[in-house]
């Protein structure tokens, strides 16, 4: 009997790419860069992190979404093998692109859900006062659908050696955090004393508690931790820029994920 047939294979194999190529073949690589790729904005969809409200379905034991370890100021980061992020802990962010979109949704009241993206208010929309907060306005379409106004800051979480793309939502009460966040990035100059562009720069992203008379929320509160300190790292995000401004790359679609507590909507819809 043939013993060596005995023996089991190996454990934990890894598998590592074979770096030995043939003559030529790097430079038949570079002759056929980008065939079979797309750059198209629909092909190349970022997906989005939202911080977790006392609502979210992660959080409740009926929801298919329900995730046991979850808590309310948690950091949720979709497609991630560990999604949940201790919010007190964070995550370091290097902000590449930033705009902004009016995303018009189905009202609850009437099933809810996602309708479209508008690069502009539309024009048919009213302005109504909430009547559970009258010190928000409210932008209706004629066909009965809000319109809200919404700030997306994208860019990279560095996690290691790893730097995933994601995009961070700003709805509602998150604009003035986007706003604070946005004018800590202006204020940033170069030695020739122009604005430093915001993929040079580092951000340690914790959560934090507020709370009105309407509820408590938690919001993003950015910690400036300097400059990116390698060029990989800054033209990783000077090219990630670069593919949003010319339109390939698009934010995944949000969800209503009925998080909204009773006049307060800070990333209630991701």
């Amino acid at each position: 009997m043939n013993k060596s047939n005995n023996n089991p294979p190996p454990k934990n194999e890894v598998f590592k790419p074979n770096t030995n190529m043939p003559a030529g073949m790097m430079e038949r690589m570079q002759a056929d860069a980008g065939k079979g790729l797309s750059t198209k904005a629909e092909d190349n969809i970022v997906p989005i992190i939202t911080v977790l409200q006392p609502l979210s379905p992660q959080l409740q034991r009926s929801s298919t979404k329900y995730i046991s370890s979850a808590m309310a100021g948690d950091i949720m980061m979709k497609n991630a093998a560990n999604p949940i992020i201790k919010g007190e802990s964070g995550i370091i962010f290097q902000p590449c692109y930033f705009m902004k979109e009016w995303v018009e949704w189905v009202p609850r009241t009437s099933g809810g859900g996602f309708v479209a993206r508008h690069e502009q208010c539309p024009e048919d929309v009213k302005e109504i006062k909430d009547p559970q907060n009258p010190n928000k306005i409210r932008y209706l379409r004629p066909n009965g659908n809000e319109v809200i106004e919404t700030r997306y800051h994208s860019g990279y979480v560095h996690m290691g050696e790893r730097r995933l793309p994601y995009v961070i939502p700003f709805a509602s009460t998150g604009h003035t955090v986007s706003r604070s966040w946005m004018f800590t990035m202006n204020s940033k100059r170069l030695q020739n004393g122009r604005e430093a562009p915001s993929y040079a720069s580092l951000f340690r992203l914790v959560t934090r508690e507020r709370s009105n008379p309407s509820g408590t929320w938690y919001v993003f509160d950015p910690i400036d931790m300097g400059w990116v300190t390698t060029m990989e790292d800054y033209d990783l995000g000077a090219k990630l820029h670069d593919a949003f401004a010319r339109g390939e790359k698009a934010v995944e679609q949000p969800e209503d994920d009925g998080a909204t507590t009773a006049g307060i909507d800070e990333n209630s819809r991701m």
